[in-house]
């Protein structure tokens, strides 16, 4: 280990022992929440150490200083809802394994031709339309190689090439972007939204449902991704020489060709999916008369779970001795990472709530909240975005949600004030485009040949656009017209 790395190591502990001798920070339980805070959202940052250590930092310093019991540190990390992120997740494994994922891609890009600019916005639209129901890091394993297969074809064939080509970055960071994008737009989006989504289950006392939360957060998923898909076709220009790829819709249609009609495999994995999110959706229809632990296993979490178990017990009929979803698959498809991140980022919102640091955070913020709504949403939504380009967008919610719920419970003296500002701020956590370390998705495309200091530069104007399309969305309707379909809480 070199000197430089241990420094940057000992910084996250330093910085938690300078937050507890600073008054500022409310009392000692308080400045031991902010001190777990800023550690982890440093190393997060700076990846000082692998992020699923990170992750570990609670549990690190109840075993120095038992701020809550010890036999209850490992509870701030289990939830209920880990079944519905490791469950969706194990069914994107499979769909790599045999080519689902593919096949999607490829249909959807034989619509486009051989235009740079079109292919870099069909690249966006689709990894966004897909990462409604997809975390951002498995959106950007499945569609980044495909996109470079498509470069490859077109004479883009080594990192360097792709790296300095604008044309290739655009199309490898439309692939990142789009992946972080729609990530709000359902619970099953990626870490950021589950995080939110179960955050806000907790506050209510009462589930959710999947088809609520996407009513509310759709009209602005879609406002922001048109605005971004502008900004990609006229501002991120390729080079004049460029504006046109050899092969475009030729090179697709042969590779869907190459493929052959749905296999077995893929049709179970994509009849199985679709049933799903079918039953989640209208699960609002039929929740009252499946209710009682006997219909437990109906629950969204239960169902992607019990599924991706079932996958394990289906013989493949292309390869002989191997199952639709199999262990192997697994250590080769799954974002393991998720396993860390999530609850990390559940135990952290826990930490400040047990510490009293949101009530502290809570009351620094009161003078934006006595502004006005509208600051506060300009406030709220910046403040969300900011976070979410320097570290990753699940640890950003895990802070953000439950400082939000604690600051604004009794907004506008209603009993709980605090759910616009679950739709305002979760919103707002997606659009995390500048940073390699934001999102596993942008730091696979940087693996790829993605230009870096093209994704910053571009992607802190794109960050910028998205929050002003969300605060005047939101500035409209809980602002000025004061919808209860924002302000109340779902099926009020």
């Amino acid at each position: 280990m070199t000197p430089d790395k241990l420094v940057k190591i000992l910084v996250g502990p330093l910085l938690f022992l300078a937050t507890l001798v600073i008054p500022f920070f409310g009392p000692v339980e308080a400045r031991i929440g902010f001190g777990i805070l800023f550690w982890m959202v440093y190393w997060w940052v700076t990846v000082a150490v692998d992020i699923k250590i990170t992750c570990l930092v609670p549990l690190i310093v109840v075993a120095f200083y038992p701020f809550i019991p010890r036999e209850d540190a490992l509870k701030l990390y289990m939830h209920r809802d880990l079944y519905l992120i490791a469950g969706a997740s194990m069914l994107t494994a499979a769909w790599v394994r045999w080519g689902l994922a593919k096949r999607v891609a490829l249909n959807f890009l034989s619509l486009f031709g051989n235009n740079a600019r079109l292919q870099t916005v069909g690249w966006f639209l689709l990894c966004g339309f897909v990462s409604f129901v997809m975390g951002n890091t498995p959106v950007g394993a499945i569609f980044a190689p495909i996109a470079v297969a498509a470069l490859f074809y077109a004479g883009y064939k080594t990192f360097e090439q792709r790296y300095n080509s604008k044309a290739a970055s655009n199309i490898l960071i439309a692939v990142a972007w789009g992946a972080s994008i729609g990530g709000m737009t359902t619970p099953l989006g990626g870490g950021q939204a589950l995080v939110s989504w179960s955050f806000l289950c907790d506050y209510l006392g009462k589930e959710v449902f999947f088809l609520d939360w996407t009513l509310r957060m759709l009209p602005v998923s879609l406002l922001v991704m048109a605005a971004v898909a502008f900004f990609l076709y006229f501002f991120m220009k390729p080079d004049p020489h460029e504006e046109r790829f050899e092969g475009g819709r030729q090179f697709y249609r042969q590779e869907l060709q190459a493929m052959g009609p749905m296999t077995f495999e893929e049709k179970v994995c994509s009849y199985g999916f679709i049933l799903i999110v079918l039953l989640t959706i209208l699960r609002p229809f039929y929740a009252d008369f499946v209710k009682g632990g006997a219909f437990q296993w109906l629950h969204p979490a239960h169902l992607f779970f019990i599924y991706a178990v079932l996958l394990f017990l289906i013989p493949s009929k292309k390869e002989n001795g191997e199952t639709i979803l199999s262990v192997p698959t697994l250590v080769q498809h799954f974002p393991a990472a998720i396993l860390f991140i999530w609850p990390g980022a559940v135990a952290l919102g826990r930490v400040l709530d047990k510490t009293g640091a949101g009530e502290v955070f809570a009351s620094w913020i009161q003078p934006l909240i006595d502004a006005g709504t509208i600051p506060a949403i300009v406030g709220v939504s910046a403040g969300s975005t900011f976070l979410s380009q320097f570290t990753t967008d699940t640890a950003a919610a895990g802070v953000v949600i439950p400082l939000v719920l604690k600051a604004f419970h009794s907004w506008n003296g209603l009993a709980q004030g605090s759910v616009p500002w679950v739709w305002i701020a979760g919103a707002s956590l997606s659009w995390s485009f500048a940073i390699v370390s934001a999102t596993g998705a942008q730091a696979i495309v940087a693996g790829f040949g993605a230009n870096i200091k093209r994704m910053f530069t571009y992607g802190m104007m794109v960050a910028t656009l998205c929050v002003l399309v969300t605060i005047l969305y939101f500035v409209v309707t809980v602002g000025m017209l004061q919808l209860d379909f924002y302000i109340q809480p779902p099926g009020a």
